[in-house]
C-alpha cells in the first residue's frame, strides 16, 4: 500500500506519513489564512506562522542564547509539508520574504505531495533518507500489513526504538549529515529569511533545528521544549489520523502509532547521544562531523543572534 499527502488539508499534516490512496475525506475546521496577520511581535506566542494547512510551522526567534541576546524573530522558520496552502497562505511567506524553502523530504514524498510555494521563493531540494530503507515507506508497509503484524513490529516498545535509530541515523549517515551541512550553509549565506520542512516538520526538521540552536547557544532546556512543541501542533491532526485508521480497520491499537505520529525526548537524546558517541563533543561534529568552519558559525550568529 503506497501513502501519500493526497489527504493533506483534510485530515492532518502528519497524515502524509501514512495515508495517501485512502479516500479518507474527514473535513477538519481551518482558519481562514487572509484573516490571520502576517505581521508579529516577538515574543513567544507570535511563533506560529499562522498557516492552517501547515499548522506546525512557526519561527524559531526569540529564544535566548548564551552570552546575552537571542535569537532573532523573521530569519529562519520551520515547517511540516506546503503542499496545499491557499493563496493567503503563499501570500504570508512572500510578506515575510522568504527567499528560499528547503526541503528535507524523499523523492517518493515529494512526489506524492509537491509544496505549493510562491514563484518567488524557490526549493531546494536537500532529501535526507536512506533510499534503501526509506523511513516512510517503510512506516507505510507496516500500516498496510495488518494489526497482528503492526502488534509485532511496534509492540512492546519497539515503535520508540526504531524512532530512537532513525534519529541516531541521522548523524551517523554521512549522506544525511551533508544535507544538514548543506542546509546550514545556506541558512548562514541566505540573502534574507529561509524556511526549511518535512512531511510533519517534526523529525528532520526538529532535528534541524537543535542543531542550529546548539550551535548559537541556546539553553538544553529551551531546544528540548521547541523541539516537543510539535506534538501540541499536530496533536489534532494525529487524533484525526488515528480515528481515520480505526475507523479503516486498519489498527486496532492506536497506542502503536503514538510514538511514530509524535516525539519524545529520548528521540532528541539519542541524536545527541550518538554526537557524543561518534565526536565527543558537539564542537567536532560541527567541524568534523558536519564540516562547518569558524567563518561559516560567524555568519549563522552574525544573521541570527540580537545582542540586545
Amino acid at each position: 500500500m503506497t501513502f501519500s499527502r493526497a489527504l493533506r488539508g483534510t485530515v492532518a499534516a502528519s497524515a502524509a506519513l501514512f495515508i495517501g490512496v485512502l479516500p479518507l475525506n474527514i473535513p477538519v475546521a481551518l482558519a481562514d489564512s487572509a484573516a490571520v496577520p502576517v505581521l508579529r511581535a516577538p515574543g513567544q506566542a507570535d511563533r506560529p506562522m499562522g498557516l492552517p494547512h501547515a499548522p506546525n510551522a512557526r519561527d524559531i526567534g526569540g529564544y535566548p542564547v548564551t552570552g546575552g541576546g537571542k535569537l532573532k524573530f523573521g530569519q529562519v522558520f520551520r515547517a511540516d509539508a506546503l503542499d496545499t496552502l491557499d493563496a493567503g497562505e503563499q501570500a504570508k511567506l512572500e510578506a515575510l520574504k522568504i527567499t528560499g524553502a528547503i526541503d528535507f523530504r524523499s523523492p517518493t514524498e515529494v512526489a506524492a505531495a509537491p509544496d505549493k510555494l510562491p514563484a518567488s521563493i524557490p526549493r531546494i531540494e536537500l532529501p535526507v533518507y536512506d533510499p534503501a530503507n526509506d523511513f516512510y515507506i517503510m512506516i507505510s508497509q507496516i500500516i498496510g500489513s495488518g494489526p497482528e503484524k503492526q502488534q509485532e513490529t511496534l509492540g512492546n516498545g519497539k515503535a520508540a526504538e526504531i524512532m530512537r535509530t532513525y534519529y541516531r541515523w541521522f548523524i551517523t549517515n554521512p549522506t544525511a549529515r551533508g544535507q544538514f551541512s548543506t542546509a546550514l550553509r545556506s541558512i548562514a549565506t541566505a540573502p534574507g529569511p529561509i524556511l526549511f520542512h518535512c512531511t510533519a516538520g517534526k523529525d528532520r526538521t526538529g532535528l534541524m533545528t537543535a542543531i542550529i540552536m546548539e550551535a548559537l547557544g541556546v539553553a538544553k532546556g529551551q531546544i528540548y521544549q521547541d523541539f516537543l512543541e510539535s506534538n501540541d501542533n499536530l496533536a489534532a491532526e494525529n487524533e484525526a489520523l488515528l480515528s481515520a485508521l480505526e475507523a479503516r480497520g486498519l489498527i486496532k491499537d492506536r497506542a502503536l502509532l503514538i510514538p511514530i505520529v509524535g516525539v519524545q525526548r529520548d528521540y532528541l537524546d539519542s541524536s545527541f547521544d550518538q554526537i557524543k558517541q561518534s565526536y565527543g563533543s558537539f564542537e567536532k561534529f560541527l567541524s568534523e562531523g558536519l564540516g562547518i568552519d569558524a567563518a561559516t558559525l560567524d555568519a549563522l550568529k552574525t544573521k541570527l543572534v540580537s545582542k540586545r
